[in-house]
């Protein structure tokens, strides 16, 4: 058994990189609970973020792999219980649902709702596993008719960005990362 792990891999937006990726994780039949591809503000470089339980020992291993792909400028790693992965859920509820104990649901957990349909609410809230699966206790009932979660983008990956991408005659940040990559 392996260890959940947020892997933060800054590559060239080529077509094909996202099977090469995948390829390395799906090789050793690694369990992928999230995946996202994100532009970032500097020109064809996507950060592709992946939450997978890889075994410790294996690590260094697999973004050593990931940066031979001719694509990849740099994979870093951090465990998934020191860098949470925020994601985004999608709660759709009842309309009878509606009312002061909703709104007070929804201040306290900041969620929002985003949609109103003829027959149910959409309600969005952006946080951790944790967080998202108490709001949705909280909501379970007859009146929860769906759910689906997302994952986001690592903070700690947007700190490494500007390390690794600084435009010529500009020197490197002063600041240190909150969390040092495995």
């Amino acid at each position: 058994m392996g260890t959940q792990n947020i892997i933060a891999i800054y590559a060239n937006d080529k077509k094909g990189l996202l099977s090469q990726i995948l390829n390395h994780f799906n090789k050793r039949d690694y369990q992928i609970g999230c995946l996202n591809v994100s532009r970032t503000d500097i020109q064809d470089i996507v950060l592709i973020t992946v939450e997978v339980v890889i075994p410790a020992k294996e690590l260094k291993t697999i973004l050593r792999k990931l940066e031979n792909i001719v694509e990849v400028y740099r994979a870093l790693a951090w465990d998934a219980k020191i860098v949470p992965l925020n994601k985004i859920g999608f709660y759709r509820v009842s309309l009878q649902l509606l009312g002061d104990s909703l709104w007070s649901l929804l201040q306290k957990h900041g969620a929002t709702i985003t949609k109103i349909l003829d027959d149910s609410l959409m309600i969005q809230k952006i946080g951790d596993d944790d967080s998202l699966t108490d709001l949705y206790n909280q909501l379970d009932g007859k009146h929860l008719l769906g759910f689906c979660k997302s994952g986001l983008i690592a903070q700690q990956s947007m700190l490494q960005l500007d390390q690794f991408f600084i435009p010529a005659g500009e020197s490197q940040p002063a600041h240190e990362p909150a969390y040092a990559p495995c």
